[in-house]
């Protein structure tokens, strides 16, 4: 009884929040399926932070406290508009930092067709990093058409700064002894751990990934503004600006407040115009044709890990093998779909469940599904060995990707513990019982044990990059070693067959399978979205037995109306 009355609260209390946190999207669901758009609009635009791969990684975005737009939705939404002679122009806000800079490239690409059909874009920022970093930001300004800034903004064009924390020195102090192994000498995650300097190979990893990503800016900044790369440099040596400088160099084009702005753009695109969010002109997609060819899209997002995705403890998103696994296992089996897109956001995670992953990858390719995958900010590690057997893989130039190696191991917590007195009593059944015990180290037996798991990953690994992206595994184990590669470099070592986004890996999957290149296509989810009152009921944990009571009443009031409707691609 008493279980049921705290599920019954529990509930109550859900559905107050969801009510008071989300009762603007409630009363639009209750009012119709969509706003209806005017004759003459100007689509706005909010950048100044992280774009999510996804919905759903934050549980406080079932109550309608935090909908940022997803990258996809927002490049989608910028096609559409391109196309829409409704919207005459777009305006947006941006900051220093925001999206990373894979992001960036795909939003930049983006811009570039919606300015392509005559169509305005202003981009500002009160300050591209106010005593901060503005280069990605500032990067990502130059796609507009012009440029403005807060008269006391300040714009944070320093460069490129890579840092990575290494912990030896404070695991020392504490007396935790990292143990483990990892096969790569490039392999720098390991490095983090074991080292209290950059390793010559570490070193030469970042001062690599610094020097592809620093030449993707400068040129992307020095194309867009008509000036010299080598002036790019000079401007960048001379940074941070304040606003008048700034404005003075040529690196902004007007001083402006946003107001200011907003006036402008109705001024250009006329009085009558109306501003309309990107968040509410996406939720207006057209419909697909009835006898439109559908492609899955499949995402894996987040660390990768055995079981079920989920979002994480601080927000953000787990992929779970077994949750894409089977999107992909049901994009196979459905006869709609011509061909799977694998949208993925992953620094890696454990190779059980990267395997469990590539398994269907290989599955849908055999059995005469393309597979192609578009890499977002990182497709790296296990991130890398989901993508290696698709038929085409896509990432941005400044996607980070490769890092095709493997490390495993403990911290051994013996001394540690003798520090603050805990004494640990220990018997052991069996020769190698200790070798999951943080007490001691991977010793002799143990050690062999442990290499003979790294030996068995790493030569899975590369044969699978040879077998799939079809090198010689002498090419492979050049390329390997652990290294991380920016998308630029993948490309030249045969890691990735094309730079480009979303939009790119859907041409290439309509010429995979025969579809003509102006053909409209539907983009179906694979799992569909869930509803609004499943995400906001994760909240509560599920409180047994009433939940499943209710939820059939609560579905009465599911407002799908607040999710994207199918998405049209042409």
């Amino acid at each position: 009884m008493r279980r049921i009355l705290v599920g019954v609260l529990a509930t109550i209390g859900a559905i107050a929040l969801l009510l008071i946190g989300g009762g603007v999207a409630v009363a639009w669901m209750l009012l119709g399926r969509s706003p209806e758009l005017p004759e003459q609009m100007i689509v706005t635009l909010d950048l100044r932070d992280d774009l999510p791969e996804m919905r759903g990684g934050d549980p406080l975005g079932a109550l309608g406290l935090k909908q940022s737009p997803t990258l996809i939705e927002i490049t989608l939404g910028l096609e559409q508009a391109a196309r829409d002679p409704r919207v005459h122009g777009l305006v947006a806000r941006l900051d220093g930092e925001g999206p990373g800079i894979a992001q960036v490239q795909e939003l930049r690409t983006a811009l570039a067709s919606f300015r392509e059909q005559g169509k305005f874009a202003y981009a500002h920022a009160d300050s591209f990093g106010e005593f901060g970093p503005g280069t990605v930001g500032y990067y990502l300004a130059t796609a507009f058409d012009e440029i403005h800034l807060q008269p006391l903004g300040g714009l944070g064009l320093t460069g490129i700064l890579i840092e990575t924390p290494l912990l030896r020195g404070l695991l020392d102090r504490l007396g935790i002894e990292p143990s483990g192994g990892k096969r790569g000498a490039y392999k720098n995650a390991a490095d983090i751990f074991t080292d209290s300097t950059l390793s010559p190979e570490h070193r030469e990893s970042l001062e690599s990934l610094a020097e592809s990503l620093d030449r993707q800016i400068r040129s992307g900044i020095a194309e867009a503004r008509g000036i010299a790369i080598t002036e790019v440099g000079r401007l960048i040596d001379q940074g941070p600006y304040v606003a008048e400088e700034a404005h003075a160099a040529g690196l902004v084009d007007r001083l402006s407040y946003w107001p200011e702005v907003i006036e402008q753009a109705k001024s250009q695109a006329g009085a009558s115009s109306e501003l309309m969010s990107m968040e509410a002109y996406a939720r207006t997609g057209e419909p697909a044709p009835e006898d439109a060819p559908v492609l899955a899209l499949v995402q894996g997002v987040g660390q990768i890990r055995r079981g079920d995705s989920d979002h994480g403890p601080v927000g953000g998103w787990l992929m779970g093998a077994d949750t894409v696994a089977q999107a992909l296992a049901d994009a196979i089996d459905d006869p709609d779909v011509a061909a799977i897109l694998f949208r993925i956001d992953s620094g890696g995670g454990s190779a059980v469940a990267s395997e469990t992953i590539g398994r269907e990858v290989r599955r849908a390719v055999a059995q005469g599904k393309p597979v192609i995958v578009s890499m977002a900010a990182a497709a790296a590690s296990g991130g890398y060995w989901i993508a290696m057997d698709a038929s085409r893989i896509v990432a941005e130039p400044g996607t980070l990707t490769g890092s095709i190696g493997v490390f495993a191991g403990k911290p051994v917590l013996r001394e540690f513990w003798d520090e603050i007195g805990v004494n640990w009593g220990q018997v052991a059944r069996g020769a190698n019982a200790t070798i999951w015990s943080n007490l001691v180290g991977y010793e002799g037996q143990g050690r062999a044990r442990l290499d003979a798991f790294l030996d068995q990953v790493y030569a899975a690994f590369t044969e699978g990059v040879a077998r799939g992206r079809g090198l010689s595994p002498d090419e492979v184990l050049e390329i390997a070693e652990g290294r991380v590669w920016t998308g630029e470099q993948a490309k030249e070592l045969g890691l990735v067959d094309e730079l480009g986004g979303l939009t790119r890996a859907v041409a290439l999957a309509k010429e995979e399978v025969g579809i003509a290149p102006d053909q409209p296509v539907e983009l179906r989810a694979f799992p569909p979205p869930r509803g609004l009152w499943d995400q906001a009921l994760d909240l509560l944990g599920d409180p047994p037995g009433l939940i499943d009571g209710v939820r059939p009443w609560l579905q009465l009031l599911q407002p799908g109306t607040l999710s994207a409707p199918p998405l049209v691609i042409r």
